[in-house]
């Protein structure tokens, strides 16, 4: 059995005005639960791409290190925290007219970003028994500053607003397709920061920055002594959000019989409930 994680988080962006500060945080936590609670190795079993080296390509690159040679039993995870944004669906498939959710890396080309559909082109050979995670700590609506709840520290919403010159903001009856949607559908657990019409904050929590989401998955799963199931975590995820004061939802797809599985465990292990 193989354990591999990639890890991508992002602080710093070209344009300072998209900088955020709970981003490397998270990859630290992320990292540290992995080695520590599941079994990953840090020596050759985490990859980890920050700031100007999360770059598309070299995303891409180590997606394909995460997948290659996955066999039935193995346990993948991408977890991405950094900005997502929209763009108008590029394919012409089922979403005609639509959006389509993407991840901001640090070259960010608007001309030919980073979409579900070119994720799904990555994972679309998944062997069936491959326990692929794909967390997202990153929003797709929204802009600018609010109040933390019950202070004045400000969280910053993780989502970058396309140029003028391709901004094509939804109306309320467009369909819009989550990145990793795809991937769901074919056998991947995704777990999103909130809702398509949401934002996933990046908060000052517990004395220093971190994506809400990402903390509170970590508290969750220690709070579950590391033995939960995925539809147990992420209850235990909203629980945390809604208690500490976040509007975000975060959102599990996949598979159902997957989603009753253990997180971060090979699929022999699902449940019966």
């Amino acid at each position: 059995m193989v354990k591999r994680a990639l890890l991508v988080g992002l602080n710093r962006y070209p344009d300072p005005e998209n900088t955020l500060r709970g981003c490397l945080n998270d990859l630290r936590q992320v990292s540290d639960l992995l080695c520590t609670h599941f079994g990953f190795a840090a020596d050759g079993g985490l990859e980890l791409l920050t700031d100007a080296k999360a770059t598309t390509s070299a995303i891409i690159n180590r997606l394909h290190w995460l997948l290659e040679g996955a066999t039935a039993g193995d346990v993948l995870v991408f977890h991405y925290s950094g900005h997502g944004s929209q763009v108008r669906d590029r394919h012409g498939d089922e979403l005609d007219d639509g959006l389509d959710e993407i991840i901001c890396p640090y070259d960010l080309d608007w001309d030919d970003p980073f979409t579900d559909d070119d994720f799904y082109a990555l994972v679309k050979d998944l062997p069936e028994g491959v326990n692929l995670t794909v967390v997202l700590d990153c929003c797709h609506s929204g802009t600018g500053l609010r109040d933390f709840p019950g202070g004045p520290r400000p969280i910053r919403e993780r989502f970058v607003r396309p140029p003028s010159s391709i901004d094509h903001r939804p109306r309320a009856e467009r369909a819009v397709r989550r990145f990793g949607k795809r991937a769901s559908e074919r056998g991947a657990l995704l777990i999103a920061g909130c809702r398509a019409n949401q934002v996933s904050a990046d908060a000052y929590i517990d004395g220093d920055y971190h994506g809400a989401l990402t903390y509170y998955l970590c508290k969750a799963l220690g709070e579950l002594h590391y033995t939960a199931t995925y539809r147990d975590l992420v209850e235990s995820v909203r629980r945390l959000l809604r208690h500490n004061q976040f509007e975000q939802v975060p959102q599990l797809e996949g598979p159902a019989r997957l989603q009753r599985g253990r997180v971060f465990a090979p699929q022999l292990e699902a449940v019966s409930c």
